[in-house]
C-alpha cells in the first residue's frame, strides 16, 4: 500500500535523536565499546549547562548517524507510551545478523530476533533501559559508516534505519506525516504502519534514517519521560532557507513552533505533533568540526560560547566520563610529612612512572606521591604529547592531552582520597611542558608546580588567573635542548597570570643536578610550611 506525498519540499530523513540516560559513563561506555559508535561530541546542555549533552554518531557526525543523551544521574526511569518515540533502529548489513546477535548476547544482554517488513530485527535495550534495534538492511550500500570502535568492520552499524513512535489514535498523526511533512505511507503490518522520508536529491552518503513507523495501540498509557527514554527526534533539514520554509508551512497549517534556536553545530526548530512526540527541525549544517578539527572530535569538551566563563566551574560539576586508563604509581605520605600534600611527578621524554620517584623522595620527604606514565609514544619513548619536530608541539594532541592527564590526577586523586587543593606538580623536560599546559588550560588542578627545564607549550596561550600560586622554574645555564628564549616567555605569560615565580639557573646542561635537588628541596619545605600556616 502507497498513499503519495502531497507536500512539494518532503522532510528528507532523521537527523538525529536525543535520548536520556542516568550514569554517562555507563552510557558512553556501552555506546563506544558495545554498539562501535563514536563520541563525536561532549559538550552541555543548552538550558542546564552542569549536564553532559553526549552526541555519538559517524567519525564527521553525519546527519542520520547521531544519537544524542542528557545523562540526569538523579532522574527516576522512565516509561514507554503514546506520546514518544519508544524505540530507535540502526541499520546494519544484512548478512551480520548472527555477528550482532553473539556480540550482544556476549554482552550478558536480553536479544530477541523477528521478521518486520521483510527484514531481520534484533531488539535489546542500553543499560539505562532504553529500547534498540538493529535492522538487517537490504540497501546498506548506500549508508554511511558509523560504527569505527570495536565492532567488526564489515558489520559495523551504518547510521539510523528508523524511529517507532506509539500513539492511540492514528489519523491525526498520520495526517501531519502525509499532509504537512510530506512523508509517504508504504506499508503496514497488523498495527505498524511505515512511513518513508524522501531520498531524491541527497547524496548518497546521507541516506541515513528514512523510516518512521506509528504502532497504535488505544489502550497504552502515556510515555513518562525519565531514563532510557527519547527526549524528541529531529528531522532534517539541509539549510536554512529550508527550515524556514518549514517554519512557514507548519505557521500556516496552525502548528505551534518555536523561533530559530541556534544550537551551534546546527540550528533547529521544535514543534509537537498531533500524538504529542517532540519534533525538530534541524539543519545539516554548521556541522560538528565548528570548534574542534575532525580529526579530534569529542575528545575534549567544548562549552556553548554563554558558558565558556563558567568552564572552570562546569567541569569541575560534571561526573566523570571516561575511566583512568594511565599506568601509574602511587606512594602513600609517610606519617610526620605534609601529609595533606600530593606532589604529581612528571618525567621526561623516555622515561616512566619510575624514573623521577627517586627524585621526588629527595625533594619532596614522606609526601604522597602520584606518578603516570605519558601515553603517547615517539620512536618508542614515552611522552605526554605528541610533537611534530623537536621544540615543535602538536598544539591539538597537546590541549587534548592536557585535559585528559587533569581528569587523570583529580580521579586518582579522589580514588586515595587525596586533597585536590594540595597537589603539585614536579615535572621534568617534556613533564614539566606538560604541567606548565595544565597550568594555562586547568589553571584549578595544581596549587604550585616545579618545572626543571620547561619551555612554553603553546604559542598563544589564553589569559589565565594564577594568583596565589606558586611555581618555581630551573632551567640550565648550558641546556643545548631548550630554547632559553622559550623558558623566558613561559616565564613571563606565568607572571602576568598573576603566579609568584621563583627562577634559577643552574650551572648545567639539560641533566638534572644535585642543584636542581637542592633548591627544589628548599622550595618544597617552604612552599608546604607556609602553607600550612595559611
Amino acid at each position: 500500500m502507497v498513499i503519495k506525498m502531497k507536500n512539494s519540499i518532503p522532510i528528507k530523513g532523521i537527523h538525529h535523536i536525543t535520548a536520556i540516560c542516568s550514569n554517562p559513563e555507563v552510557n558512553l561506555n556501552f555506546y563506544e565499546k558495545v554498539l562501535g559508535l563514536k563520541l563525536v561530541k561532549q559538550t552541555v546542555n543548552f538550558d542546564d549547562p552542569y549536564t553532559y549533552h553526549l552526541y555519538y554518531g559517524d567519525e564527521g557526525g553525519t546527519p542520520g548517524t547521531i544519537l544524542t543523551f542528557f545523562p540526569w544521574e538523579e532522574i527516576p526511569q522512565g516509561k514507554i507510551g503514546t506520546g514518544a518515540v519508544s524505540s530507535i533502529g540502526f541499520a546494519i548489513p544484512a548478512g551480520s545478523t548472527n555477528y550482532w546477535y553473539d556480540r550482544l548476547t556476549s554482552h550478558e544482554l536480553e536479544v530477541t530476533r523477528q521478521q518486520r517488513f521483510g527484514d531481520v530485527v534484533i531488539q535489546f535495550k542500553d543499560p539505562d533501559g532504553l529500547q534498540l534495534e538493529l535492522v538487517a538492511s537490504k540497501t546498506i550500500d548506500v549508508l554511511s559508516d558509523t560504527s569505527i570502535n570495536g565492532a567488526g568492520r564489515e558489520h559495523r552499524i551504518r547510521g539510523f534505519h528508523s524511529a517507532t513512535s506509539m500513539v492511540s489514535s492514528l489519523d491525526p498523526t498520520k495526517s501531519m506525516l502525509q499532509d504537512v511533512l510530506g512523508m509517504e505511507l508504504i506499508d503496514m503490518e497488523r498495527d505498524r504502519y511505515r512511513f518513508k522520508m524522501a531520498t531524491e536529491s541527497l547524496n548518497d552518503r546521507f541516506r541515513n534514517g528514512l523510516f518512521y513507523d506509528l504502532v497504535v495501540n488505544p489502550e497504552l498509557e502515556p510515555a513518562r519521560q525519565g531514563s532510557g527514554t527519547v527526549h524528541h527526534i529531529a528531522f532534517r533539514a539541509i539549510n536554512d532557507e529550508e527550515q524556514a520554509y518549514w517554519q512557514k508551512t507548519l505557521h500556516r497549517e496552525g502548528i505551534g513552533v518555536t523561533a530559530v534556536k541556534d544550537r551551534k553545530y546546527f540550528r533547529s526548530v521544535y514543534f509537537h505533533e498531533p500524538g504529542g512526540v517532540l519534533f525538530e527541525i534541524a539543519t545539516d549544517g554548521p556541522g560538528f568540526n565548528i570548534d574542534e578539527p575532525s580529526d579530534s572530535l569529542g575528545q575534549s569538551l567544548m562549552l556553548p560560547p554563554q558558558y565558556e566563563s563558567m568552564r572552570a566551574t562546569i567541569k569541575d560539576r560534571l561526573p566523570t566520563l571516561r575511566r583512568v586508563d594511565f599506568t601509574y604509581r602511587f606512594e602513600n605520605a609517610e606519617k610526620g610529612s605534609s601529609k595533606d600534600f600530593t606532589i604529581v611527578v612528571l618525567h621526561g621524554t623516555g622515561g616512566d612512572e619510575n624514573d623521577l620517584i627517586p627524585l621526588a623522595e629527595r625533594v619532596a620527604v614522606g609526601t604522597a606521591i602520584l606518578s603516570p606514565r605519558g601515553k603517547v609514544k615517539e620512536r618508542g619513548m614515552n611522552r605526554f604529547f605528541k610533537r611534530l619536530a623537536p621544540g615543535l608541539f602538536d598544539e591539538k594532541d597537546l590541549v587534548a592531552r592536557s585535559e585528559e592527564l587533569a581528569n587523570f590526577v583529580k580521579s586518582a586523586s579522589k580514588r586515595y582520597d587525596r586533597r585536590l587543593d594540595k597537589l603539585v606538580a614536579l615535572g621534568y623536560s617534556n613533564g614539566a611542558n606538560i604541567a606548565a599546559a595544565n597550568l594555562l588550560l586547568q589553571p584549578e588542578l595544581y596549587e604550585g608546580a616545579i618545572l626543571l627545564r620547561p619551555m612554553l607549550p603553546l604559542a598563544y596561550p589564553k589569559s589565565v588567573d594564577l594568583s596565589g600560586k606558586e611555581i618555581l622554574i630551573l632551567k640550565g645555564a648550558n641546556d643545548p635542548i631548550i630554547p632559553a628564549e622559550s623558558t623566558e616567555k613561559l616565564i613571563r605569560v606565568l607572571k602576568n597570570s598573576g603566579a609568584q615565580v621563583e627562577v634559577h639557573e643552574i650551572a648545567a646542561a639539560h641533566e638534572i643536578a644535585q642543584d636542581d635537588i637542592d633548591i627544589a628541596r628548599s622550595w618544597y619545605a617552604n612552599h608546604t610550611k607556609a602553607e600550612s600556616v595559611h
